[in-house]
């Protein structure tokens, strides 16, 4: 995990280590502090490809957030 200034210092933003290409961006809390957004699909699709199965990679990634302010963005599927 390692963080980021952001807005003049005011405020730090935690990444997920080794997934900053997964990050989309980030939205702001109401005090301005950042909350990084990731692409779901795009974690897990790194981590089954490390040799991961679906639920592994699932596994793993709760345990790499653990504690950590953050969205997920998900595939949005339009029939």
């Amino acid at each position: 995990m390692h963080e980021l200034d952001a807005h003049d210092d005011e405020f730090e933003i935690q990444l997920i280590d080794g997934f900053e290409d997964c990050l989309l961006g980030c939205i702001y809390e109401e005090d301005g502090s950042p909350v990084p957004c990731y692409s779901s699909a795009s974690v897990l699709s790194k981590l089954k490809a490390r040799g991961m199965t679906e639920d592994e990679a699932v596994a793993e990634l709760n345990a790499l957030t653990a504690g950590v302010t953050m969205l997920w963005v998900h595939p949005l599927e339009i029939a």
